[in-house]
């Protein structure tokens, strides 16, 4: 596992190069910080979006610990089955409690 520096713009989080130096980042976030987000409206009357000027963008700056891809991806599909599998069997159990069959009986199929 290796740590990096990492910048989230408005929740998008991104590595920064290694060895970027600390003035450099603070460049960068206060320059970002000076951005407004873009918003897209659809309008149904003529299927075309239209823009205007949302809020500022949130800037954060973090040390991350990283993992490879693949232990990523099976800690999301192992923690995921245990997590349908949770709410399964509560569900199972409301259904039963209240005596409906025909929620036990989808519940359980």
């Amino acid at each position: 596992m290796n740590t990096v520096k990492t910048i989230s713009i408005s929740g998008n989080m991104f590595a920064l190069p290694e060895g970027m130096p600390a003035k450099d980042i603070q460049s960068l976030a206060g320059f970002l910080c000076s951005l407004s987000q873009v918003r897209n409206d659809y309008n149904y009357d003529n299927s075309t979006y239209v823009h205007s000027l949302g809020d500022g963008v949130l800037v954060q700056i973090a040390d991350r610990d990283l993992i490879s891809k693949e232990e990523a991806s099976i800690i999301e599909k192992e923690s995921r089955a245990r997590y349908q599998a949770k709410r399964k069997a509560e569900e199972v159990a409301a259904a039963a409690a209240k005596g409906d069959l025909i929620a036990l009986h989808v519940a359980t199929s």
